[in-house]
């Protein structure tokens, strides 16, 4: 009997003997309508071949026939089982775990985060292992902190930041995922990419240092890379991953789902790890929002126009009075604090 493609990927599926072409085939199917209407049939006989398994008589008399079943049941005042698929939890079970097999599949498929190489429980073999514990570092306004991942790879985080990351790694990826900043020095393991997940992109390394900013209050993502090459993906493209190389950034907008590339001095791009803040021509509205998330501080601009103002200068360690007297001279405004609120005038 000649097979279909569809019938022959899924069979592969289930005993496990996916290569890693027929496995991306597969996942795109799962993503088209017409390929689901061929997979779809194929999927309901397999479960109704697992629920008949589970149903296949087991009669403690070995004179009785299968055919015979039903009259010498109903002989015996026994009710006939209601064949529908709800009656055999065990079947509905089996077929269930399946699907969560091609859904944490189709999962890795789509974020680029790829599993391979595949190990797959056959359905009728038990449940997976339990996912592994995860921890959050929150780094507050006006704190930054360095974190160890269990991998050597080590982390600085900026700000308002939160880092979500498992215990210990898999065996196939290393996945994090970012709100805020962070610098990430990695550690190179070829056979386990480091992937980070910011928003809608993912970062995929292998071993480099580089800069990921990713604030929910600003609109664009900034990657750049201070060593090594990083790959980011933007979720919905089809197109290559888009390569970054040392002293290259990417920003992203989030509004508009596009992104340009600029040469940077990345060491000085990322010198916030060493308590230097820098801005280059950099809009007010920017220069408040880093200010409010170094100092922990609220700023109140009065004069709306302030903000068409731009900011240049590098400033190490300095304390909030000693920046504000910077800027306010550089735009020819004053300011006054009163606790955690700053207001800034002309």
């Amino acid at each position: 009997m000649v097979r279909s493609r569809a019938e022959y990927l899924i069979n592969k599926l289930i005993s496990n003997t996916l290569t890693g072409k027929e496995l991306d085939e597969l996942l795109e199917g799962l993503g088209k309508d017409e390929t689901l209407q061929e997979y779809s049939p194929i999927l309901e006989n397999y479960f109704n071949e697992l629920v008949e398994e589970e149903r296949s008589p087991s009669s403690s008399d070995p004179t009785i026939k299968p055919d015979d079943e039903a009259a010498h049941t109903r002989s015996k005042g026994i009710p006939l089982p209601v064949r529908t698929f709800y009656t055999d939890y065990r079947g509905i079970a089996a077929f269930i775990t399946l699907l969560f097999s091609l859904g944490t599949l189709f999962y890795f498929y789509t974020t680029g985060n790829s599993p391979l190489p595949i190990t797959l429980n056959h359905p009728k073999a038990g449940a997976f292992a339990p996912n592994t514990p995860t921890k959050e570092e929150t780094v507050p306004r006006g704190k930054r902190k360095s974190v160890r991942l269990s991998d050597g790879s080590v982390v600085k985080l900026n700000s308002d930041t939160k880092m979500r990351f498992p215990d210990a790694f898999g065996q196939a990826v290393r996945t994090v995922t970012l709100q805020g900043e962070a610098f990430f020095d990695v550690e190179r393991d070829e056979s386990k990419p480091f992937v980070i997940s910011v928003g809608d992109l993912r970062i995929k390394v292998l071993g480099t240092s580089f800069n990921v900013k990713n604030y929910d209050d600003e609109n664009e993502v900034e990657i750049t890379v201070r060593s090594g090459r990083v790959s980011v993906n933007l979720n919905g493209e089809s197109s290559a991953p888009i390569i970054l190389i040392k002293d290259q950034k990417l920003i992203y907008s989030k509004s508009t789902e596009s992104f340009r590339i600029t040469d940077v001095n990345a060491v000085q791009e990322s010198n916030w790890v060493n308590g230097s803040l820098q801005f280059n021509n950099t809009p007010m509205v920017s220069v408040e929002r880093t200010l409010e998330k170094w100092y922990d501080v609220d700023i109140i601009i009065e004069n709306k126009s302030l903000y068409n103002t731009s900011f240049t200068g590098v400033h190490l360690n300095e304390s909030l009075d000693s920046m504000l007297e910077s800027i306010t001279y550089a735009i020819d405004a004053q300011y006054e604090i009163n606790g955690k609120t700053v207001t800034i005038r002309n």
